[in-house]
């Protein structure tokens, strides 16, 4: 703005000696009326800037981890608890203890509200981290060297009560025992540390997803403007460098299918006794260090949650349907199709991978009956294969399959009904290949 107000200025003064000298004092006029515009211009913009910086407070949250007791101390500070005014979150599992805060806190039905006195306010608890999935199976795990589990149990879902516009600018600090090297989340690091957490779906931004630290080794690399980071505990085998390769050749198709890629990529493993499976976050994932990059079968475990992780689909369930199948059937899809489409494999393989979970799903009869198992999911890949050949075909291949994707995760938690929209809205009505009987 600045340059172009002054641009003027000097075109204005410098055609003033080719003009009649009469009209000389009403280019100076000219300049006064400029000047005046940007001031006030400025002002406003700097009034915007302050109540803006006005309604921001400072949320600080401080992990301690305590290995000898499975889990973590953490101290939540506000510097303006007047904006944030009262938050309520559930304990049902009791996995919340030693809760104590500053102004008015209620414990009651096994659920914490707590009032916020102005200016600072503290709350602190202790939590247990460790978590077994099934029997002797965990899906979060504090040792003496290292801990595994998720920011979703660190901090619980919290239900707010601020100011109206009033928003946080969230921080993680990690305070570690002596011994432990390093901590890793899916968090842009600010130094040391520090993590910066920034969700711009929500004012109080919470620090979801995967965190590791303690004796751990770590692979990272930039691919295509995310920032990618592979750990895992020392000794646990997981093959950090492979994956990270893995990713090299295979992200920038990931980018072309859905469109947006994270600021940030962490890739945590571990061996037993952690769950023998795969689990993702919003900027995170889990894959247990003896599942392969890519399976016999030709699909990808670690593409199946990182396409779970970036397109954030989710099924709705209802009293007469659930579709689970459709975010399941999507992730093993571009499980093997984001590999073929990076030339990892051939369209032979990439058909015998269709016709292998044909095979696996042909005693399939109905898609929406329950939570999608592996028979199901085979089918639904199917399913999937035939509606990107069909909306190819009707479309002269101006649409496919990804553009039916990125649809859908605008709304995130889809039903059949916004996956038949999202793809009539490309192609029209009438398709095939969602008239099937395993969609009634």
């Amino acid at each position: 703005m600045h340059e172009c107000f002054f641009a003027l200025c000097f075109r204005l003064m410098g055609v003033q000696y080719m003009t009649s000298p009469f009209l000389i004092p009403l280019r100076y006029f000219s300049l006064v009326v400029l000047w005046s515009l940007l001031a006030t211009v400025n002002s406003v913009a700097n009034a915007a800037s302050d109540g803006d910086s006005a309604l921001e407070y400072k949320l600080r949250y401080q992990v301690t981890l305590e290995p000898e007791r499975e889990g973590a101390s953490v101290l939540i500070s506000v510097d303006k608890g007047e904006l944030l005014k009262k938050i309520q979150f559930s304990n049902n599992h009791a996995i919340y203890s030693d809760i104590r805060g500053t102004g008015k806190l209620t414990l009651k039905d096994k659920r914490v509200t707590w009032e916020l006195p102005s200016g600072n306010a503290r709350l602190t608890y202790f939590v247990k981290l460790t978590h077994e999935r099934s029997p002797g199976k965990f899906d979060a795990r504090v040792t003496k060297e290292w801990a595994l589990f998720r920011g979703d149990d660190l901090i619980p879902a919290i239900h707010t009560f601020e100011a109206p516009g009033a928003h946080a600018a969230a921080t993680l600090e990690f305070i570690l025992p002596d011994s432990w090297k390093s901590v890793e989340t899916g968090w842009p690091r600010k130094k040391g540390n520090i993590f910066k957490i920034d969700n711009p779906e929500r004012r109080f931004d919470r620090p979801v997803g995967w965190i590791i630290a303690g004796d751990i080794g770590s692979r990272r690399a930039s691919i295509s403007k995310t920032a990618i980071a592979v750990s895992g505990p020392k000794g646990e085998n997981f093959r950090r460098m492979d994956a990270l390769v893995f990713f090299n050749f295979v992200w920038p198709e990931v980018a072309k299918a859905f469109g947006e890629t994270p600021e940030k990529l962490l890739v945590v493993g571990a061996a037993d006794p952690m769950w023998r499976g795969g689990l993702s976050a919003s900027n995170s994932l889990f894959l247990h260090s003896h599942r392969p990059l890519v399976s016999e079968n030709g699909t990808s475990p670690l593409l199946h949650e990182l396409t779970h992780m970036v397109t954030r689909i989710t099924g709705v369930e209802t009293d007469t349907a659930n579709d689970d199948w459709i975010a399941e059937g999507l992730a093993e899809f571009y499980s093997f199709e984001l590999l073929y489409r990076a030339d990892g494999m051939t369209k032979a393989r990439r058909t015998r991978i269709i016709k292998g979970l044909e095979k696996w799903g042909a005693e399939v009869k109905h898609l929406r009956k329950s939570k999608s198992t592996g028979p199901v999911t085979a089918r639904a890949v199917v399913l999937f294969d035939e509606l990107d050949k069909e909306i190819k075909k009707r479309s002269n291949k101006k649409y496919d399959l990804d553009d039916v994707t990125r649809q859908l995760m605008e709304k995130r938690k889809v039903s059949f009904d916004d996956l038949r929209a999202a793809t009539e809205k490309l192609v029209g009505s009438d398709i095939n290949a969602l008239n099937s009987p395993l969609l009634k």
